[in-house]
């Protein structure tokens, strides 16, 4: 049986199996003939809610322009009860992407009825399907604003982003799936040399190195392989994630290193996260249904399937290493900055693409980046200081859910003080020129971030211009950063010594 026969009839046994459950997804009931709205979705989880006391549908906000936000909590837990969490995040690339939110509405009704109920016995299921209501909406993968929300997570500068950090926080998943899909005609790169990109499902683990070492162990050197080869075992092509590829001139890495993306942002939270992307295929060909909506929403039913299962596999292996990395995220040093370069074990990798002309596999060579380079590692600092914090910088610290305090007066403290080069682009990398250990006596007003809290590690990856995902990096905090000029933002390696102190 193929892999698309498999997963149709996965979930139809799954609505059998739940009568007092809608069957049918509010894509079924539009026979594929185009993507759900924003409101059908939200309705569906509402149904779904009300059918059954397993499911409660929750708020996480609103998006910019003020669709709900909506989040569906599948748990079987008893009163006094807890089970740990798995949470998976759809579209957020709105219309561009939308099979995912799609398979997520058939995903609930198997964990709810299906197959998958026996997951729930372990786990409680947190499902956000319609990250981008209004990309959904007005046929955008951006929202509103025409932000990119999966590179939004530094920044934080929209509702939609905002809230599902608010989720990680809320709902403290042991693990995370990030879905999306990927196009395979991109009209204005890769097309006009000729080509088609053929991926039918790439699986990639968070891998900012900051991330605890027991996460990132764990996360790509063991669960990554596994969900690989149980999507492979379910009978869907699959592989880990290739970079984007525009051009059959460029070199392949795998996915981003930086704090912009969910997945890493969620690894940084302390959790097991991944990205999944399963093909979007070519708008051009002929297909049985609108764009081929019901085959794509099947390979990532697969891919979502596989990901429940193995996370349900591997429970014990996940709830140790998260409380682990919850003591060694306030010891391991801190890496700053990683970047792909040539791996010259591997200097080229072989890909298979398809040639737009005919449709047929050619099998081209490609320079071989995958090779992860770091540098710029600090040890973990106990403490920071911010001397004159900005009202967006203290804004940005909340939305990260970083929490300080703002000190009443000032306060004398032994800091190590830093000078640096001020880079000539608002997104490359600050050079450092000089760091001393100095004391240094602040003024009413300053902020001091005690690190040993949940979402402490980020302060320096935020904090730090040598940072891959500093936020002076950015436009609006770059002209706080002054070459030569003793920055205003300090770590703290020893004790906090207040004023009146000995």
């Amino acid at each position: 049986m193929c892999w698309l026969a498999a997963a149709c009839l996965l979930g139809a046994c799954g609505a059998a199996a739940a009568a007092d459950l809608p069957s049918a997804t509010p894509l079924e009931r539009l026979h594929y003939q185009r993507i759900s709205h924003a409101a059908e979705i939200d309705a569906d989880l509402e149904a779904l809610a009300a059918a059954t006391p397993l499911a409660r549908k929750e708020s996480l906000g609103l998006s910019l322009e003020q669709r709900p936000l909506s989040a569906l909590l599948l748990s079987s837990a008893k009163p006094g009860q807890s089970h740990p969490r798995l949470m998976l995040v759809g579209s957020q690339h709105g219309a561009a992407e939308p099979a995912g939110g799609e398979a997520m509405l058939r995903l609930a009704r198997q964990l709810l009825g299906g197959d998958l109920r026996d997951v729930l016995d372990e786990f409680d299921v947190v499902l956000v399907p319609d990250a981008n209501p209004d990309g959904r909406d007005t046929g955008h993968r951006s929202n509103a604003a025409r932000v990119n929300l999966n590179t939004d997570f530094v920044r934080l500068s929209q509702p939609e982003s905002q809230a599902l950090v608010t989720a990680l926080e809320r709902y403290a998943p042991l693990a995370v799936l990030d879905v999306h899909e990927s196009a395979v005609l991109k009209r204005k790169t890769l097309a006009r040399e000729g080509y088609l990109t053929d991926f039918d499902a790439q699986f990639e683990a968070a891998n900012h190195p900051a991330i605890p070492s027991v996460l990132r162990e764990l996360g790509q050197h063991t669960l990554l392989p596994a969900l690989i080869a149980d999507a492979r075992a379910a009978g869907l092509p699959a592989q880990r994630y290739i970079g984007e590829i525009t051009s059959i001139h460029q070199a392949v890495s795998n996915g981003g290193l930086s704090l912009r993306n969910f997945r890493n942002l969620a690894g940084m939270s302390g959790a097991l996260a991944f990205l999944v992307e399963t093909k979007l295929d070519s708008r051009d060909d002929q297909w049985p249904t609108w764009r081929n909506i019901e085959a794509r929403v099947a390979r990532s039913l697969a891919c979502q399937r596989a990901f429940v299962r193995r996370m349900q596999a591997e429970r014990a292996a996940l709830a140790k290493a998260v409380a682990s990395a919850k003591v060694t995220a306030q010891k391991e040093p801190v890496t700053l900055r990683a970047v792909y370069a040539l791996d010259h074990d591997h200097p080229t990798i072989e890909l298979p693409l398809r040639r737009l002309a005919d449709r047929k596999l050619e099998t081209l060579s490609f320079a071989d980046h995958r090779r992860v380079k770091t540098s710029d590692e600090i040890p973990m600092p106990a403490t920071y200081v911010v001397s004159q914090p900005s009202d967006a910088l203290r804004t940005a610290l909340e939305r990260h859910g970083i929490h300080y305090e703002r000190q009443s007066q000032g306060f004398e403290l032994p800091v190590v003080a830093e000078r640096f080069a001020r880079p000539k682009h608002a997104y490359s990398r600050a050079r450092l020129l000089t760091h001393s250990d100095k004391f240094i006596t602040t003024a009413p007003g300053a902020l001091l971030i005690d690190l040993v809290q949940a979402r402490g590690r980020l302060v320096p990856l935020l904090l730090d211009p040598r940072s891959t995902s500093s936020l002076f990096r950015l436009p609006e905090f770059s002209p706080l950063l002054e070459t030569g000029k003793e920055f205003g933002v300090y770590r703290v390696h020893k004790g906090v010594m207040r004023a009146g102190s000995p």
